[in-house]
């Protein structure tokens, strides 16, 4: 305990006063903790990207006019993500240069920097257990619908296709969120931080190199999660050096803090407050969510269809051969693709209302490429008429049952050649 208080008694380098100011300074930014805040993290949010936007007008010059609104992609790779990093360290860098000029004099920032590694830690907490849970109900990457199994393998994006094989193995993607999970209550509790953080540190490294090699958009999220990872490694670097160089190391100190009766009560009601909304609630939440997946509510047009006539303005003409629809979560909803020529392939969504009127519009687009209505013929059959821009179309839809042997192929202890190739 003694060479604990000698070593935190000593004074920190110039150096290394100057690198905290500006990781501290950064972190805050990145974590943008006012977002979590209920109501007004959403009304906050809207001026998330103006220090992107800031930098892209009126340094960079990109737009005329100024823009200042981020359309929702999905992605947190975009240009005004990457941007927004380049804000965040511009601003980062100046503030430290102002704070190193205004507090020459500190010794050390050990006091901030308790803090600093006790948000950290609880922020990452909280994000393990987001992307954690979602997995525990396999809701992150869902089983490959109909639609995609009907798809030729060459026209998913690399990231569609990652989804799609991550989500094919329902208890990897489990074993996947109980590893999150698991780190995340680790980091929450002091005596077991360093296991929780190497725990993390392979879950979050392979998240990472999926995300930068296959094409996912969130390379720049979970690389910001692996600097949080690793800083709170550091100050255990010098005895995990000596421990795997087979030298004495000594125990780690876990000094008291808010130790004060009140403190220590207080302290355990807001990591007991922490846990509920952030586990035990953010549990419920998805256990409810994969509870209403389970009751998704058919479409009538659900399945994979041969088109046997295709007349535009009632004459056979380049048609569409093959239409695929699987259902979304919200009823009359759904989303597949048409197929026409012999390579032309369109993913499109469809929207079906309680009187069988159909309308077909393209993905990412506001603009319809069919409108009109659906008549069943049988259980097999449907006939579509109605049009598509100045033009009139009827479709006659027989529905095509085939197999895929990826879908029904089960999980085999002992394989032979034919089970796998």
């Amino acid at each position: 305990m003694k060479n604990q208080e000698q070593q935190d008694a000593k004074p920190w380098g110039i150096g290394q006063r100057i690198a905290f100011r500006f990781i501290f300074v950064y972190f805050v930014l990145k974590m943008a903790l006012w977002s979590f805040i209920p109501v007004l993290g959403r009304y906050l949010y809207k001026f998330y990207y103006y220090p992107s936007f800031f930098v892209q007008n009126n340094i960079l010059k990109w737009h005329d006019p100024p823009r200042w609104e981020h359309p929702p992609t999905g992605s947190g790779d975009t240009l005004d993500d990457w941007m927004l990093n380049v804000a965040y360290l511009s601003v980062s860098l100046l503030i430290t240069l102002i704070w190193t000029a205004l507090d020459r004099r500190r010794q050390s920032y050990r006091q901030l920097n308790t803090v600093l590694k006790i948000g950290l830690r609880y922020y990452l907490a909280m994000i393990m257990f987001s992307y954690g849970i979602s997995k525990l109900f396999v809701l992150q990457m869902p089983y490959p619908s109909l639609a995609q199994f009907s798809t030729p393998l060459g026209e998913f994006t690399p990231m569609r296709f990652t989804w799609m094989y991550l989500g094919y193995s329902a208890p990897y993607q489990f074993f996947g969120g109980f590893m999150e999970v698991l780190g995340g209550l680790l980091i929450v509790f002091r005596r077991t931080l360093l296991l929780g953080l190497f725990v993390l540190l392979g879950v979050m490294g392979n998240v990472f190199l999926l995300n930068l090699f296959y094409g996912v958009p969130v390379k720049l999220f979970s690389f910001f999660l692996i600097l949080i990872i690793l800083y709170l490694l550091l100050e255990y670097g010098k005895r995990l050096i000596d421990f795997l160089s087979n030298r004495p190391t000594e125990p780690v100190e876990i000094p008291p803090y808010f130790d004060k009766p009140w403190q220590k009560y207080l302290r355990i009601g807001l990591k007991v407050a922490f846990l509920g909304y952030t586990f035990a609630y953010g549990f419920y939440q998805d256990y409810d969510y994969y509870k209403s997946g389970k009751e998704r509510p058919s479409l009538a047009i659900e399945g994979a269809f041969d088109v046997d006539s295709f007349k535009r303005n009632g004459e056979d003409t380049t048609r569409w051969n093959r239409i695929v629809v699987s259902p979304r979560r919200s009823a009359g909803f759904g989303y597949g693709h048409i197929t026409s020529g012999t390579s032309n392939f369109r993913k499109v969504n469809f929207s079906l209302d309680s009187t069988m009127n159909l309308t077909i519009k393209p993905s990412f687009d506001t603009t319809a490429i069919f409108e009109g209505r659906v008549e069943p013929r049988g259980d097999h059959q449907f006939v579509w008429q109605g049009i598509s821009g100045a033009d009139s179309l009827e479709l006659v839809l027989r529905r095509n049952e085939r197999n895929f042997r990826l879908d029904k192929q089960k999980f085999m202890w002992v394989m032979e050649q034919k089970d796998f190739y």
